[in-house]
């Protein structure tokens, strides 16, 4: 049984890891884009947009980004 939380952090982990704050990914439900991520590496913070409210909120903690993208999409 393959993890979502764990194909979730995979995709975080690229972020830390190609360290351009330019790369994002996109999380979706029913073909609608729920959650939008970036990774500022200066800073070190997630950078989580939500589409539908026009929010914007930064997370210190990869775990924390994983579990509300999981909450969103799942």
């Amino acid at each position: 049984m393959k993890s979502h939380l764990s194909a979730i952090l995979n995709r975080l982990e690229k972020l830390v890891e190609s360290g351009d704050p330019k790369d994002t990914f996109n999380f979706e439900k029913d073909e609608e884009v729920q959650i939008t991520v970036s990774f500022d590496g200066e800073n070190q913070v997630f950078i989580v947009k939500y589409p539908k409210i026009k929010e914007t909120s930064d997370f210190d903690s990869i775990d924390l980004v994983a579990m509300e993208i999981f909450d969103l999409i799942y």
